[in-house]
Parts: structure tokens; sequence; C-alpha cells
């Protein structure tokens, strides 16, 4: 008889904090898309608001592309976030691939503010920086190749693309 309320009480138990466990990523996820459409709208507003004012146009695409490579980021956690929900499971991928559109977005900024570092120190540090970042890319894509060319270990989602086809 112990032993049936004992189990009744871990299953209670177990019930109670998958809920929080569910309020908290749906929090997360409301917190993400929030901040996501916010993020958006300012981006768009602050491109057409500063072509208007005559700024130089490939400056303003690259800060126009790196606001939309952090909305893309913040996209791909809500994905992720989503995933978790409906499936309850935890993959990597997700935040492998994260991790390579957060070091594109930075190799962008690096890239387009290394033309005024040509001949003073700090030039040096960007491009250890650059060729940093592009170590951790492809680290990162290597990553993703592996996960998605060995036998699983780890449960696979149905948010996945299918490696299959």
């Amino acid at each position: 008889m112990d032993e049936h309320k004992d189990r009744r009480i871990r299953d209670r138990t177990d019930g109670v904090f998958g809920y929080v466990e569910d309020a908290f990523y749906v929090a997360v996820a409301i917190a993400l898309a929030l901040a996501g459409v916010m993020l958006f709208g300012y981006v768009i507003y602050d491109f057409a608001a500063r072509l208007i004012d005559g700024g130089t146009l490939t400056d303003l695409i690259l800060e126009f592309l790196d606001g939309l490579l952090l909305v893309f980021i913040i996209t791909e956690l809500i994905h992720t976030v989503r995933a978790v929900i409906d499936e309850r499971v935890l993959v990597a991928e997700p935040f492998l691939i994260v991790g390579i559109v957060a070091a594109i977005r930075r190799l962008i900024v690096i890239s387009a503010e290394a033309k005024d570092l040509l001949g003073t120190p700090e030039f040096s540090d960007a491009m250890f920086e650059i060729g940093l970042l592009t170590g951790s890319v492809l680290f990162l894509a290597g990553a993703i190749f592996l996960l998605r060319s060995t036998v699983r270990s780890e449960p696979s989602s149905v948010h996945e693309p299918d490696s299959d086809d």
C-alpha cells in the first residue's frame, strides 16, 4: 500500500513540475516573441529613417542586416522553445545554428569596421577575431554535420529537417 501511495505522490509531483516547466517555457517564448517583434519594428524604422536622412547606403545595409540577423537569432530561439514545449525534447542543433548566425553577425560587423582600422594596431586584433569567428563557424558547422550524419545520441525532433531525404 505504501508503494502505491509513493507512486501516486511521485506522479502528482511530476505533473505539478511539468506544468511549472511548461509555464516557464511559455513565458520565455512570449518574452522572446515580444522582443523579436519590437526589434524587427525598430530595425525597419531605423533603416527607413536613416535612409531618408541620407546615410551611407552601404553602412545602412550592413546595420540593417546586423539587426535582421539578431531578429533571426531570436526567431530560432523561439522555434527551439516551441519544439521543447511540443515534444518535451531538447536538441542541440538549433543552438548550434544560433551560434553560427551569431558568429556570422559579428563577422559582418567586424569586416565593416575593418576598413576604418587599416593601418592601426587594432587592425591585427580585428583580423585575429575574424579568424577566431571563422574557426567557430567551421567548428559549429562540423558539429551539425556530425549530428545529422551519425547515429543519433540524442532524441530527434519532428521540427527539424529529416536527414533521410
